[in-house]
């Protein structure tokens, strides 16, 4: 009976569909100065404000829209971003050093916000959508500074925050001054097909171009068939991130796919839990820098620090070309050893699996294709099966632990 009933439905909507006329749905095409020094912001916020709820906001192909000034885009409510121009922010620093908005971790400052979404779809269909940082002017300038200056606040390229149900495919972003993406408060966000670079080309480093930046309240994130060369973490797992998978992607040139840095800020509880990793590949650069890190967990120590936890993390299908360090577990993050052998990391690890990688280490550090460093203060479970590592050298691969449960599952070396 329960079978009749649902082919029964299934017709009947199929005749409605077929007969009915839906309301067509209102599109606002974005203007454009076509002059880099007038902003295209008010533009864009006239065309989100008249077609967000519901509609379609469109970006042309084969126009360059400037992003002068701070961008936030409020009101998207169902509707459906076709990005098949450019958004090309500034590189004036000057000017963007009044522009930018703070967000309080980190001291984040941040360019171009989605904010308050909910059921919203940013695509390319011609395949041609791009959001380029425009950085080179920001990292020539950062690298000039003494290392211990902070005050060069660079901005981080694109912030969802407070959304849900939002969907970018096929989007391409380039040359970000700082992070890339940072997901924070929101839920249900999915990235698709997404490619992102950032290629220098002067001497300078591209420092903290960090591809996905999950914190605060991240639940239900899908990051999947991404292509990031960039110079530092390809995703990261930051405080209060849950429910979140990554999978198809490439790394190259990145610092890994990381879980933290966790417990950084004093009298702080954080948790990163449910993580599924899975099908990534970490390679060299296309100008041959070599990937630092594969699969990483990095917390800070005790002491002046916080704690919190890790729970149910899962790398699987990890494959390594040239990466320095493969797998690394670091609980003595930006510190001594001395100082974490006094004041050893809070931040309990369970149910920690990592299986199925493979591959050849670069050999930068010899023989060792895992650091497996663990506080004698907190629980540190971890799983490790079908490791099929090589080093280049031809010798034994060396797996280094400290502090590490017996049944790890590899054969370690002090």
């Amino acid at each position: 009976m329960l079978s009749t009933y649902l082919i029964i439905l299934t017709t009947t909507t199929l005749l409605w569909s077929a007969t009915a006329k839906p309301s067509p749905r209102q599109t606002c095409v974005v203007s454009s100065y076509g002059d880099v020094t007038k902003s295209d912001v008010p533009a864009i916020k006239r065309a989100f404000k008249t077609c967000g709820n519901g509609g379609i906001i469109r970006f042309t192909n084969g126009i360059t829209y400037s992003i002068n000034d701070f961008l936030s885009i409020e009101g998207c409510k169902g509707c459906e971003v076709q990005l098949d121009g450019t958004l090309k922010q500034s590189d004036n620093i000057t000017h963007w050093q009044t522009q930018y908005v703070t967000h309080p971790f980190q001291n984040s400052r941040l360019s171009i916000v989605i904010q308050g979404a909910k059921d919203m779809l940013l695509h390319s269909p011609s395949g041609k959508g791009l959001i380029d940082g425009n950085a080179q002017a920001w990292w020539d300038t950062y690298v000039s500074l003494p290392h211990t200056n902070s005050s060069l606040l660079r901005p981080i390229l694109l912030t969802i925050a407070n959304s849900t149900h939002v969907t970018l495919d096929g989007i391409k972003m380039i040359n970000s001054p700082m992070w890339f993406n940072f997901i924070v408060a929101s839920s249900y966000i999915n990235f698709l097909d997404t490619t992102i670079q950032a290629k220098s080309t002067s001497d300078a480093i591209i420092a903290n171009t960090d591809g996905f930046e999950c914190v605060w309240f991240v639940c239900a994130l899908w990051v999947a068939s991404a292509d990031c060369e960039k110079g530092d973490d390809c995703v990261s797992f930051k405080p209060n991130s849950t429910n979140i998978i990554v999978e198809n992607a490439i790394c190259g040139g990145s610092h890994g796919v990381s879980v933290g840095s966790l417990a950084q800020y004093p009298g702080v509880y954080d948790i990163v839990e449910n993580i599924y990793v899975h099908n990534v590949s970490f390679i060299d650069r296309s100008d041959g820098t070599h990937t630092q890190n594969g699969v990483r967990l990095k917390t800070w120590p005790g002491g002046q620090y916080g704690y919190g936890k890790v729970h149910n993390i899962t790398y699987d299908d990890i494959k390594i070309s040239g990466v320095d360090k493969p797998i690394v577990v670091d609980t003595c993050y930006m510190n001594t050893a001395s100082y974490c052998s006094e004041h050893p990391s809070l931040v309990n690890m369970t149910e920690v699996y990592i299986r199925n990688v493979s591959g050849e280490s670069s050999g930068a550090n010899g023989n060792s294709v895992a650091s497996l460093i663990c506080s004698p203060s907190a629980t540190c479970e971890l799983h490790l099966a079908d490791i099929q590592l090589t080093v280049p050298s031809g010798g034994d691969p060396i797996f280094n632990c400290t502090n590490v449960n017996a049944d790890v599952g590899i054969p370690c070396t002090p």
